[in-house]
């Protein structure tokens, strides 16, 4: 089975499509799931989690938190865990409230927390293949995972909808959140798709030099 497990919905600043609109596009695609993952919100998350079990799919309440050092994905939640905290810390009130933490897009500048801190023990999972960053950034956080025998996921990081389903993470059998989770932490999991391509690669720089200008980074 096939869950693109990151996903922004336009509750996140730079997302664009509804929660509806994202369900309904994985429903028409090969996605058996989804995780909608927005920066420090949750509502666009809780909304495809209703959604999406009505139609069928295979939904994970997720919410991507802004820590002090970078971006961790908190799966499971249905509440926000606050932002600006550690890492470390980000993810005990992410146990606390029930979740699993994912160390997201690792080495990706400037939201990544680096490969060291990504390696730490209590992270559940690391994110390994990001459709938003590049071969190489990916191939470090697949070489922490391995180096560290971490769990992995992958996800597509999409802002538009035509970019949902460019990775994700494979699973067996799985029907719910509590069972997408469970095989995560056993490490049952494995990723497909790409990453991003070398014209996405320029877009994307440009794109982060004018958020970086903006001042609209430190709203991430």
């Amino acid at each position: 089975m096939k869950l693109d497990l990151h996903i922004h919905s336009n509750h996140s600043r730079d997302g664009t499509a509804s929660p509806k609109e994202i369900v309904e596009f994985c429903k028409r695609s090969d996605l058996d799931g989804c995780a909608i993952a927005d920066h420090n919100a949750i509502e666009g998350s809780l909304e495809a989690y209703e959604i999406g079990r009505s139609m069928g799919l295979v939904i994970v309440r997720c919410v991507e938190i802004s820590a002090s050092e970078g971006h961790v994905l908190a799966y499971g939640v249905n509440e926000l865990a606050p932002r600006g905290l550690s890492v470390a810390d980000t993810i005990d009130r992410i146990h606390a409230l029930g979740g699993i933490a994912v160390a997201a897009h690792p080495n990706r500048f400037p939201s990544g927390m680096g490969v060291g801190l990504a390696g730490n023990k209590k992270f559940d999972a690391i994110e390994v293949l990001n459709g938003g960053s590049s071969r190489r950034s990916n191939r470090l956080a697949r070489w922490v995972a391995d180096e560290r025998g971490a769990p992995i996921t992958g996800g597509s990081d999409a802002h538009v909808i035509n970019q949902v389903g460019k990775a994700y993470t494979i699973l067996e059998d799985v029907s719910n959140e509590d069972q997408v989770m469970d095989m995560i932490r056993k490490g049952r999991s494995a990723v497909g798709g790409r990453s991003r391509s070398p014209t996405e690669g320029i877009v994307f720089s440009i794109q982060t030099l004018i958020e970086w200008l903006r001042g609209d980074l430190k709203r991430l």
